[in-house]
């Protein structure tokens, strides 16, 4: 009877560490800058694309080789019925997506220049891609000031702390 106890109570933290582990994962339509990442993600919206490049059914990307500048959108589209992922490595790999589904797109925009390699690692070698990004560095975002936009109704005047006066005795 303690041997039943004991496995059912070994199978019970198997379990929960499983649905621990498992989590939500992150939401399609979120966009990820993860701190040192060098550009953005998103499942659709980051903006205008500048380029789309399609995962086709016959297991390539089209075009294989493209160009886009700094801080420019490019889309991967899933324009083929099987499922395919878009993956770059190194410091890249942060904006990876690892399911792009038939008809899904998956929109990435580098704010650094270089040359970058990436593969739909379930149909790896032969699915693989590169893009030339051109340009300077993207510069660094700056946080709004107060005074940059004056709330509504305001008379544009920026408030500034002042000594209180005392009054002498």
């Amino acid at each position: 009877m303690s041997h039943l106890r004991t496995l059912a109570v070994g199978m019970g933290v198997c379990v929960a560490i499983a649905l621990i582990g498992c989590g939500n994962g992150t939401p399609s339509s979120s966009t990820g800058t993860g701190g040192a990442c060098p550009g953005k993600f998103a499942a659709s919206g980051l903006g205008t694309p500048t380029t789309t490049v399609a995962a086709t059914d016959q297991l390539t990307f089209d075009p294989a080789a493209t160009s886009v500048g700094v801080g420019q959108v490019i889309e991967f589209k899933n324009t083929g019925s099987v499922e395919h992922t878009v993956t770059f490595s190194g410091s890249l790999a942060c904006l990876s997506d690892d399911t792009l589904d038939p008809g899904g797109t998956w929109d990435v925009e580098f704010n650094s220049p270089g040359t970058v390699h990436y593969i739909c690692t379930i149909h790896a070698p032969n699915m693989a891609g590169v893009i030339t990004v051109t340009g300077s560095a993207a510069p660094p975002a700056t946080s709004a000031s107060a005074s940059a936009s004056p709330a509504a109704g305001a008379t544009g005047a920026t408030p500034s702390p002042s000594p209180t006066a005392t009054p002498s005795t």
